[in-house]
């Protein structure tokens, strides 16, 4: 009898294991692989699989040893509050991408990740936010900061630091918009079936619990100082295997962008009201200045993570409806798409030209004046 983890399956998946066992047996196997339980699964629950086939070639590999497979389920299981493995455990199990030779067959017969993990929770309570959620104090202590150094550059008793405020105030506002960013992420991910976010930290806006704390917020900074460049930074892990739809897998896309939108927001509407009300003065001018070129950093990170670019969160909202072998592809060469919009942007002068453009036409939308963004970013640059 194999288990995975001592975790007990149910007397259906414990059928499907002993025949594999006894399918790899008869092949001369010393032990069973991911093939041989699809075998199993198709000989015991065909309508679990109708319309599953493996091919010739298939069959006569060794694949994904089934004790990997059995880990995987174990994992699904863990993931869903299960106790016990059940057939659909293993059905997702064969359906990774590091078992090929089942998830190809299974894809093919129109079975999905999604589509199977929906029969799971077709008739589970949906988790609630609610307990999970918290504010991290290094998110305060980074707000905090933003406060101060705000609150000093408004009052403008202190002219000789205006250059180091604006680059606190620049710095601090901009991780705290990475922080919403990335729990907007984490956040519509929770909702939609994965929990894993909640143990990994992501719903406290903590920004030392991204994947890479380097890509995630020390090299966005840096380019932010060193050439105005509002990379998109941050960087939660999301197992988008383990949410309901397609559907949830690309709200969870759109949510990260959606933080960064409210932010926008309401940089947008204090403008909207002090210009109007003639608040900006003489000595709060290097305030305004700062929120300004914050406001053109949010709207590019805006622009950019909205473009259906792999690697970019415009792609992630249209991604689950692309055929897997364009998901596949699109996966490889993620990091050279980005290099290459880029590369667009600082080298092809119209397509500069078109994406700055609208830019400042969304600033000027937003009534941040031209000249107090152009006095932020010479306030923000290193060189």
């Amino acid at each position: 009898m194999i288990e995975a983890n001592d975790l007990p399956l149910t007397r259906e998946a414990q059928a499907m294991v002993d025949r594999a066992g006894e399918i790899a047996s008869a092949r001369g196997a010393p032990e069973p692989a991911a093939t041989d339980l699809l075998q199993a699964v198709v000989e015991l629950q065909p309508s679990l699989v109708a319309g599953a086939r493996l091919g010739p070639a298939s069959n006569g590999e060794a694949g994904v040893p089934l004790r990997r497979v059995l880990v995987n389920a174990n994992r699904e299981a863990q993931s869903l509050g299960h106790a016990q493995l059940a057939p659909l455990h293993l059905l997702l199990a064969m359906l990774y991408s590091d078992s090929p030779a089942t998830a190809l067959p299974l894809q093919n017969s129109g079975l999905s990740l999604y589509n199977v993990r929906q029969r799971l929770q077709s008739n589970a309570p949906r988790p609630s936010a609610r307990g999970v959620l918290g504010v991290s104090p290094v998110f305060v202590g980074i707000v905090g900061a933003a406060a101060a150094s705000g609150a000093l550059l408004w009052l403008g008793s202190l002219p000789r630091l205006v250059v180091p405020l604006t680059l606190v105030f620049v710095v601090a506002g901009w991780i705290v918009s990475l922080c919403i960013h990335e729990f907007g992420h984490a956040l519509v991910a929770y909702l939609g079936g994965d929990r894993s976010v909640a143990s990994a930290g992501y719903l406290t806006l903590n920004p030392l619990r991204y994947t890479n704390a380097t890509s995630s917020i020390v090299l966005p900074v840096v380019f932010l100082l060193l050439g105005g460049i509002a990379l998109p930074g941050g960087a939660v892990y999301v197992n988008h295997s383990a949410l309901r739809s397609k559907r949830w897998s690309s709200a969870v896309s759109l949510a990260g962008p959606g933080g960064t939108f409210v932010c926008w927001l309401a940089i947008a509407l204090a403008f909207g009201v002090s210009v109007p009300a003639g608040i900006i003065a003489t000595h709060n001018v290097d305030f305004f200045a700062a929120l300004a070129a914050l406001g053109f950093y949010m709207t590019f990170a805006l622009l950019l993570n909205l473009l259906p670019i792999p690697g970019l969160d415009g792609f992630g909202v249209i991604r689950p409806w692309l055929p897997i072998t364009w998901q596949y592809t699109a996966y490889r060469y993620g990091t050279i798409a980005i290099l290459g919009v880029y590369a667009c942007l600082w080298l092809v002068a119209p397509v500069r030209s078109a994406f700055f453009g609208l830019i400042f036409r969304l600033t000027a939308q937003a009534d941040i004046p031209v000249d107090l963004i152009i006095a932020g970013l010479l306030n923000t640059r290193l060189f």
